[in-house]
């Protein structure tokens, strides 16, 4: 009896190391798949432009690249040892991810500040993926367009439950904004179409507005969405 206890103890914990190694493998697949396409879209768009890329494009392009493929890790590691249901605050670990693509993204002709504000971030697990691959494309697209001059940028993040229970992530940068006649629900290359894309996939509302300031992005994750992660 006291033997078929112990075998019980020990493989208790490794089924459960399994179910986790299961779950990052299957997180790890889908997130290599998204890559892939992201990858593909933008090479998809170079091909269509008639006139060749500069040396700073070209870096821009490969430095993007490489901030997704960061991110993403960034994403396995924070979510390694978790399930995939419940929630989880996501405000710990925001400056974590913006340190890094700062690091990715920032050069000698380009440096880069971030400041945070707000309380804490409570997401659904399932909400998490989508929520940091937008940040990381907001960051992308303020490094290519927010200073063309290339006077150093400033970002503010900032994560806050709003007065009707939604939760709200603002991105805000300090830079010239958009064109005029730029419609951010329907214009916009290959950042835009996945921002609009990882939104929907989450029921969340992206809106993208200029200021005086510069460019604001704002995602707002619906009420019901926050209750249930309350109760996890």
């Amino acid at each position: 009896m006291n033997m078929l206890l112990a075998e019980n103890r020990i493989s208790m914990p490794t089924t459960a190391s399994a179910d986790i190694v299961a779950e990052a493998n299957h997180r790890i697949a889908n997130s290599l798949t998204l890559l892939v396409s992201m990858v593909r879209m933008q090479a998809a768009s170079v091909r269509k432009n008639p006139a060749p890329l500069s040396n700073a494009e070209v870096r821009l392009l490969l430095e993007g690249i490489a901030a997704r493929i960061n991110t993403i890790g960034q994403l396995h590691r924070l979510l390694s040892h978790v399930s995939s249901e419940g929630a989880t605050n996501l405000r710990p670990h925001l400056k974590e991810v913006t340190d890094a693509l700062v690091s990715a993204l920032s050069s000698p002709d380009q440096l880069v500040r971030v400041e945070h504000s707000g309380g804490d971030c409570l997401v659904l697990m399932r909400q998490v993926q989508p929520i940091i691959l937008i940040l990381c494309e907001v960051f992308i697209n303020a490094m290519k367009y927010a200073h063309p001059a290339g006077v150093p940028l400033v970002m503010t993040v900032d994560c806050h439950a709003s007065g009707d229970g939604r939760l709200v992530l603002s991105v805000s940068d300090d830079g010239v904004g958009l064109p005029d006649g730029f419609n951010p629900a329907i214009h916009g290359g290959l950042g835009f179409r996945v921002m609009r894309s990882l939104a929907g996939e989450i029921g969340a509302e992206l809106q993208i507005q200029n200021t005086d300031l510069g460019l604001t992005f704002r995602l707002s994750l619906p009420a019901s969405s926050m209750a249930s992660a309350k109760l996890s």
